[in-house]
């Protein structure tokens, strides 16, 4: 299931549109999907609640802190970790915590691998994520037929507008949800 950041019944309130349900705008429907993997790739975060596995390689520094993706993590699967082919398995609170940006390890890790199940992402959309949204969907969904330009001639004169990407507003919001480790 991917999170919904704002429902259809929002976006055909701003937008005026009369179908009853989002599979009538087609587009609609894509843009949506895009705006949440445009939001997601500028805070470097996952929204979607669900389970995933994460591996990462570790060099010859000491690692202590494992940055995850998708916050906030409801839970932790298991952590196993391998060094020079032996594996052993961590546990919550005797090995590692979990932290605001992922694991924080109690001891670290070197030349080996760590594999990381859990659990995270949003349960619920915030308010002002919900906003960002719906200004960003609308706003690509009423100039898709202008895509990437920044200038738009009509009848009546040209209109400026900004260029393709997020909105300034928009991007104000999702600063707010900025993986902690990406600053």
């Amino acid at each position: 299931m991917t999170i919904e950041l704002v429902s259809y019944s929002d976006l055909q309130n701003l937008l005026s549109l009369e179908d009853v349900t989002i599979t009538g705008y087609p587009s609609l429907e894509v843009i949506r999907d895009s705006v949440t993997g445009a939001f997601e790739a500028y805070t470097g975060r996952l929204f979607d609640p669900i389970a995933r596995t994460v591996t990462q390689y570790i060099n010859k520094f000491s690692l202590y802190m494992i940055s995850l993706p998708a916050l906030p993590i409801s839970s932790v699967a298991s952590v196993a970790v391998t060094i020079a082919g032996d594996s052993e398995t961590y546990t919550e609170d005797s090995d590692f915590e979990i932290t605001g940006y992922g694991l924080r390890l109690f001891s670290g890790i070197q030349n080996g691998k760590i594999v990381i199940t859990y659990t995270g992402g949003l349960t619920t959309v915030p308010a002002d994520l919900n906003r960002a949204a719906l200004l960003q969907i609308a706003y690509e969904f009423q100039s898709k037929d202008q895509i990437g330009a920044e200038s738009v001639s009509t009848v009546g004169g040209s209109v400026s507008r900004p260029a393709l990407g997020l909105l300034s507003e928009v991007k104000r919001i999702l600063d707010n949800y900025k993986h902690p480790l990406r600053w």
